[in-house]
């Protein structure tokens, strides 16, 4: 299902644990591997000495990246560096290759404070992305995926996650744990209907479903789970005229999550599809 992987790179060293984990996880797909040469850095005379070093700051980080690639042995790796606009360069990058997954860094608990660690690069990334992307913000080595953790309130945007997590599930033969939390206004009964219509789609696929149902923090109850599971797979807010909106849920869970979360903003029709006929 994974077949094309897009890693942007700054080259410092940041992302070389999320390069590491889906080199390991996804062994087989094509890599692509990005560094964008930021021509609209706000403050910054672009002058002759700055862009060849800024240039060759993104050819060394390319190099790094292709070398940890060969490490775990993936041959398979293309590589380019383009100049313009990080967030929307990766975007069109990703859109222009069809890739199915952008893997991109969280900064580390131990690096920053919480509102700074989700980072403006995936943030402008994720408001107009309609790819699933992955996020990562420490070492995880929780490979092969042997079990999903699908956090879900039942609305539109949690349907869209569904369809991916349970296609993601087929193809790496694994379970998948829906999690409900309750907010007080529903009732269980609310709750047991979400669980039993994701149960019962999943069940066209032989994917073996764990259904939980918690009261309390939303996030708190997230990460609790997260413990016991491989990855995450969440959908991404509303959307906001062009832009998805990125809720407090989502910011939390992302840059406090132990493993990888894959953020479903906008599958595609194709995927949709190919869930929906079953």
């Amino acid at each position: 299902m994974i077949n094309k992987i897009l890693v942007p790179t700054d080259g410092y060293g940041l992302e070389d644990h999320v390069i590491r984990y889906v080199a390991k996880a996804f062994p087989s797909a094509e890599f692509y591997i990005i560094s964008v040469v930021n021509t609209y850095e706000r403050g910054v005379q672009l002058t002759n000495l700055l862009y060849k070093e800024m240039r060759e700051s993104a050819e060394k980080a390319i190099e790094r990246a292709k070398n940890l690639l060969e490490e775990e042995k993936v041959k398979n790796v293309k590589s380019r560096i383009i100049e313009g606009l990080p967030s929307k360069m990766i975007n069109r990058y990703a859109k222009r290759k069809d890739v199915d997954l952008v893997a991109m860094r969280v900064y580390s608990r131990k690096l920053t404070v919480s509102a700074q660690r989700m980072g403006s690069t995936l943030r402008n990334v994720l408001k107009d992305s309609n790819i699933p992307i992955l996020t990562l913000a420490e070492e995880c080595n929780r490979i092969p995926i042997k079990k999903i953790l699908f956090p879900t309130d039942g609305t539109r945007k949690s349907e869209r996650a569904k369809n991916f997590s349970i296609l993601f599930a087929s193809s790496y033969k694994s379970k998948i744990e829906i999690l409900h939390v309750m907010k007080e206004k529903n009732s269980r009964q609310h709750a047991d209907e979400i669980l039993k219509n994701a149960e019962w789609k999943a069940s066209f696929w032989d994917v073996n479903v764990e259904k939980s149902v918690e009261k309390g923090d939303t996030v708190e109850k997230i990460l609790k789970h997260a413990e016991h599971n491989d990855v995450i797979i969440m959908g991404v807010g509303r959307r906001f005229l062009f832009w998805h909106t990125i809720g407090h849920v989502t910011q939390a869970v992302i840059t406090h999550s132990p493993i990888p979360v894959i953020l479903v903003p906008c599958i595609r029709k194709r995927w949709e599809k190919r869930v929906s006929h079953k």
